[in-house]
């Protein structure tokens, strides 16, 4: 396992500056063999449960953002030019493609209706102007049409009681008219109770791109996609990210915002709330929100250089509740989440030295595999006062990722990277930590901080607070950071734990467990 930062072994005190002298490390060594003397004397010995374990102490690496290249920059490096609209990544179906150019019904470019670019025909009902529509009732069953698009500097517009209804595939890509409803360019767009509604592949119910905004209030939006049945295994990037599906319900892009207020966001099939493309920066706000995948999918997914904030949500999703790629964050708080795979999948893009970031406070986590799972990616994760059930049993879980895109393994191995970190504050929770698979690329640490975990450690650390307990629940080997009292690890009758600390020694655990620690 690779070192994480500087590790400072009580007995040797390495410093990234070298070691002190022999004699000074046996100096300290045997000081902790009469602490260890002293302790048997007061009745704190090996076999007691009130002595004082000495960890190793490990400093915890700073993490310095990686910063990604822009979407010219990106094609540039591959030599060709970059397409005039971002199109699907990670995210997404692989490759760069374009949102085509259908017709919407209304288009709205630089603050004025343009009556040329407009289908008016497939208006049926409602009033237009430069700045609002009311009432409207809009149907396509061509990928020719389009709903609403709004474009350009000037242009605020506003959709109140609308009713879209688009039918037929897409072409490829995402975003633009092709969608529901969709800002581009410096364009504004606000939906207020209004029900949008997509059938057919590469079908945005709403889009944002281009350094746009989009907010959405008291509303619904479906995308139906094109009929499937789920087949993770049919293309790569099905098998990367676990999930099938053709359309997003809404995709964010490209240094856009993207707000969602008590509103209804349903996917049968691949997302719900979906970020791609960045080119630097996207923001996502869902509150007080109803999100779902019917089929297969995630509820929402925040690409690199992304930014994700759900707040008091409610997810039913046929997969994960989030993805996280590469550079990028999810933010969940108060918000309940019942997954059919894992609550969260967090993986690599690319560089080795990126980190996705996981913080979640209060709320509700129901899945039935691991919680979450980290494949080949740096991340610092925090569950905060959350309520956890896993019917795999397993809390966090490492491997290997199969993505192209993710830093390679064989480049990693002998580096200094963050690795994974998972802060557990607040809480009573049950679930097996299993880092076996990555455990050659990068260290996993898990921190307790008034926290009692019931579950294993496989190859992980651990460092507990005062106020924390660990029960291990099968056996397990872990390296124990910083010091700990032994009454606050337990096991039972017949569970092993091996552990690295500073010190060896031979524990009988309060419920009949054993630990055993060794020095190396």
């Amino acid at each position: 396992m690779n070192p994480i930062g500087k590790v400072i072994d009580r007995r040797n005190f390495l410093f990234a500056g070298g070691a002190v002298s022999a004699v000074s490390a046996l100096a300290v060594a045997g000081h902790a063999e009469k602490i260890l003397k002293h302790d048997a004397t007061t009745g704190c010995s090996a076999n007691s449960n009130q002595a004082i374990i000495h960890g190793v102490i490990v400093q915890k690496p700073v993490h310095k953002p990686v910063k990604m290249l822009t979407l010219e920059e990106m094609m540039a490096v591959a030599g060709a030019s970059a397409p005039s609209a971002p199109g699907a990544a990670s995210g997404g179906v692989a490759g760069f493609g374009s949102p085509g150019k259908a017709t919407p019904a209304i288009y709205i470019r630089d603050g004025e209706r343009s009556l040329r670019d407009s289908n008016l025909d497939l208006i049926s009902s409602g009033k237009t102007g430069d700045r609002i529509a009311s009432d409207l009732k809009i149907s396509a069953k061509s990928s020719d049409y389009g709903g609403v698009y709004v474009k350009g500097l000037g242009s605020e517009y506003t959709l109140i009681n609308a009713d879209i209804g688009l039918a037929g595939d897409g072409p490829f890509g995402l975003g633009g008219p092709n969608s529901g409803a969709a800002a581009d360019e410096y364009g504004s767009l606000t939906i207020r109770n209004s029900t949008i509604t997509t059938n057919g592949q590469w079908r945005n119910a709403t889009s944002v791109q281009n350094h746009s905004i989009l907010k959405v209030y008291n509303s619904t939006l479906t995308a139906h996609g094109a009929p499937f049945t789920p087949d993770i295994t049919n293309t790569a990037q099905k098998k990367q990210l676990e999930i099938d599906g053709n359309s997003r319900a809404h995709v964010t892009l490209s240094n856009s915002y993207s707000y969602f207020y008590y509103s209804t966001i349903i996917a049968d099939g691949w997302a719900a709330l979906s970020t791609d493309g960045s080119e630097g920066f996207v923001y996502l706000e869902a509150n007080n929100c109803k999100v779902q995948t019917l089929k297969s999918g995630y509820g929402t997914y925040a690409d690199g250089q992304c930014h994700n904030f759900i707040n008091r949500c409610d997810f039913d999703v046929a997969s994960m509740a989030a993805i996280i790629a590469g550079e990028a964050d999810v933010t969940f708080c108060d918000t309940q989440a019942k997954c059919g795979s894992y609550f969260a999948l967090i993986h690599s893009i690319g560089s080795s030295n990126e980190m996705g970031t996981l913080k979640v406070t209060n709320g509700e986590v129901k899945c039935k595999d691991a919680c979450v799972l980290i494949k080949s990616a740096n991340t610092e994760i925090i569950f905060d006062g959350t309520k956890i059930v896993s019917e795999s049993h397993v809390l966090l879980e490492s491997a290997t990722s199969n993505d192209p895109q993710a830093a390679k393994a064989a480049k990693t191995r002998g580096k200094q990277v963050y690795g994974i970190h998972a802060t557990l504050r607040n809480m009573n929770v049950e679930g097996d930590v299993i880092h076996t698979t990555d455990k050659d690329n990068r260290t996993m640490t898990v921190y307790l901080e008034s926290t009692t975990l019931k579950g294993a450690i496989k190859d992980a650390s651990i460092k507990i607070n005062r106020l924390s307990k660990w029960i291990a629940t099968a056996d397990s080997n872990v390296t124990i950071v910083d010091d700990v009292d032994v009454s606050q690890i337990d096991a039972p009758a017949g569970v092993t734990i091996t552990a690295v600390a500073a010190v060896s020694g031979k524990y009988k655990l309060a419920s009949s467990g054993t630990l055993v620690l060794k020095t190396a």
